[in-house]
């Protein structure tokens, strides 16, 4: 998908039980990391940012499902489990919106570190 001057976008969002461990991108260059209940309000290196995207492009992103698991489930789930939601849109307008529920695409997990490499943030799941 590919919305033309549309807001360059990073932000994640994850939780477990807990006050949810989000990063977002903000405007010049700034970026914002709420973890419990503490927000900050950091400074972001622009090579960052495109390495960023980089990795996004590497690891296939752009190519997840909406949602996950992708089928819903036979039983109900219960809602103790970790639930995630991921918005990007790219310098160039590119968008991918998805989220989950106890399951994950692959390279999930490298997606995390990204994030935290570039939030300096420390998200589990």
């Amino acid at each position: 998908m590919f919305i033309k001057n549309k807001k360059e976008t990073i932000y994640y969002s994850g939780f477990s039980m807990e006050p949810p461990e989000t990063v977002e991108l903000l405007d010049n260059l700034k970026g914002k990391i709420i973890s419990n209940r503490t927000h900050k309000i950091i400074k972001l290196e622009e090579y960052k940012i495109l390495s960023f995207w980089d990795k996004i492009n590497e690891l296939g992103v752009w190519n997840w499902s909406k949602k996950y698991p992708v089928k819903e489930p036979e039983l109900e789930q219960l809602l103790d489990g970790y639930r995630w939601k991921l918005k990007l849109r790219d310098r160039n307008g590119k968008a991918k919106y998805c989220s989950g529920y106890m399951s994950f695409p692959r390279k999930f997990k490298e997606l995390i570190k990204q994030l935290n490499y570039l939030f300096g943030s420390k998200i589990r799941f």
